[in-house]
């Protein structure tokens, strides 16, 4: 009997031990063999009569601007002061070369040019013409307006421009031959055709006729209008004086026609539709297409502004 009682106190003991680890089975809660997560906060309910507030844009840099280094803010900060004293630079340099610009096409211009040349053909300087004021053509200029009872300054104003060109051409222009004696040759060859590159009385065209009328005198021109517009000087239609050459635009930019200045406001010239023929600068057609005039007879005369 002792023996059963005590066999049945250990089942017993058994049985209780057994059954411990089932009940903290069943206490214990599931976990999965997934990693765990932290738990997401929900975000609280917003009414559509109170909208989220969005963070202003000055905040964010500010908040920036704190999270830089005080080195790095003082670093751009300093450089601001310098790019602003680029651009002034910058500025000013190009302001400087705008003056230089400015004064080098003051100083270098055609009229010094050609006022060079005329200094060379008279014989004030042998400087290469070059449109640019130097010592040596200032000195040249200044000899030039002693000899000529000028202000001497070494300056090429008006009055010392309008000499020179005066006196070189003086020099170089056609000597004796008188604009009458010009102009009674030119009425001559009245009623000759007109013929595109004719030289001759059988036909002429302007610059070819108006070529062969001072050969006839003894005197030489270019072939072409646009060249026959470079000699002599320059006149305006006040100062006309027969002999002088006339010119117009017509079929070409430029000086494209040529005249012989007869008098009275008329000049000869080779037209095309009707040859050679006496006209009016008065015409409508002729007063269209003026284009300016030259004197190539130093009898006419020297011209005065």
């Amino acid at each position: 009997m002792k023996m059963k009682k005590k066999l049945a106190s250990v089942l017993t003991v058994i049985m209780l031990a057994c059954s411990l680890p089932w009940q903290a089975q069943a206490a214990a809660p599931i976990v999965s063999n997934k990693p765990h997560k932290a738990p997401v906060a929900t975000p609280p309910a917003v009414s559509e009569a109170q909208p989220v507030k969005a963070v202003p844009e000055p905040a964010a840099v500010k908040a920036d601007t704190a999270a830089k280094p005080a080195a790095a803010v003082k670093a751009s900060k300093q450089a601001k002061p310098e790019k602003k004293a680029k651009k002034t630079a910058k500025k000013k340099s190009k302001k400087t070369k705008e003056k230089q610009s400015k004064v080098q096409v003051q100083q270098s211009n055609w009229r010094l040019k050609v006022a060079q040349q005329k200094l060379q053909v008279l014989g004030f300087s042998d400087e290469r013409p070059s449109g640019r004021m130097t010592e040596a053509t200032s000195s040249a200029l200044k000899s030039f307006q002693k000899q000529h009872k000028l202000k001497a300054d070494g300056e090429l104003n008006d009055a010392t421009y309008h000499k020179l060109t005066w006196e070189a051409f003086a020099k170089e222009g056609i000597p004796k031959v008188k604009g009458k004696e010009i102009v009674s040759r030119a009425a001559k060859y009245k009623g000759v055709p007109y013929v595109f590159g004719g030289t001759t009385t059988k036909g002429f065209d302007c610059s070819g006729y108006v070529q062969y009328v001072f050969k006839d005198c003894k005197a030489k021109l270019p072939r072409l209008a646009d060249e026959q517009a470079l000699q002599g000087i320059f006149v305006t239609q006040k100062q006309l004086r027969p002999g002088d050459l006339v010119f117009f635009t017509t079929y070409a930019a430029g000086a494209s026609h040529v005249g012989i200045y007869a008098g009275d406001g008329q000049f000869w010239s080779a037209s095309s539709s009707k040859g050679v023929i006496l006209s009016s600068l008065k015409d409508d057609y002729w007063k269209q297409r003026y284009y300016g005039a030259r004197r190539v007879l130093i009898t006419n005369g020297e011209v005065y502004k």
